[in-house]
């Protein structure tokens, strides 16, 4: 494990969870142990899981997979809406509009609606309307931005989420796992890390946190995944054939 890496998480607060009475069991096996009333994560998972989850988005990202950023945390809204643009993906970080994804034909709609007040007030669409009716349009214009702003160029829903603790979006959870869209969350010591596909086991109240580990998957999404090394070419006539290996991998465990 890498020392300098534990160690900067452990400056950046990631170790701190919830209180300790204020726990879910699921959690137990990501937790070091206890201080002053506080659980500590056990950051060595933490490291473990943060790669894995680096892994998958690295080879979403290279098969142009669209990933949903989902970070409505007063504390995690900047560093992850630099995420999504800087990585060329989609985020929402205001408020998750309910049917986002379930109810997606019609939210795709007020996503026009919403380009088509921002290219009016551009191009002076604005200007011919009366006193009141300017303001009726950029009152419905703010109120789209803080829905939309993040989702400019989603045609279809996501081929995965990202989300910043899946307590906080519980809303955005349960949508992805309605259509069977997999997600990715982080999570404090209070949630359940199975009713994603894999997560990340972190402190999700601190703004110097989550700014960690927003850099870490920026830096991550910028390297290409890790190929697997190609198989030796069995000799003729020395070995028999291998078999087919039919096993199914089994999942990651959070």
């Amino acid at each position: 494990m890498d020392k300098k890496m534990l160690k900067d998480m452990f400056d950046n607060l990631l170790h701190i969870g919830n209180k300790s009475n204020y726990w879910n069991p699921q959690m137990k096996s990501y937790i070091y142990g206890s201080t002053n009333g506080v659980h500590i994560i056990d950051l060595t998972q933490t490291a473990t899981q943060l790669e894995e989850v680096i892994s998958q988005l690295q080879e979403l990202n290279a098969s142009g997979k669209k990933v949903l950023f989902v970070a409505t945390k007063l504390q995690a809204r900047d560093a992850f809406a630099k995420l999504a643009e800087s990585t060329g993906h989609f985020y929402v970080t205001e408020k998750w509009v309910p049917g986002l994804l379930t109810n997606f034909k019609t939210i795709k709609g007020r996503i026009a609606t919403y380009l088509k007040l921002i290219k009016d007030a551009d191009t002076g669409g604005f200007e011919m309307l009366t006193k009141k009716e300017k303001a009726a349009k950029m009152l419905e214009l703010e109120k789209l931005d803080k829905a939309f702003k993040g989702l400019k160029e989603m045609k279809k829903t996501p081929d995965a989420l990202f989300i910043v603790d899946g307590i906080y979006e519980e809303q955005s959870v349960k949508e992805a796992q309605t259509l069977g869209i997999p997600c990715f969350a982080i999570y404090n010591t209070n949630g359940d890390p199975y009713q994603v596909k894999e997560s990340i086991p972190a402190n999700t109240n601190s703004v110097k946190s989550l700014d960690y580990l927003a850099t870490a998957l920026k830096e991550g999404f910028k390297a290409q995944p890790k190929k697997a090394a190609p198989a030796k070419t069995a000799q003729a006539n020395t070995a028999a054939p291998a078999k087919k290996d039919e096993t199914k991998k089994t999942e990651t465990s959070k």
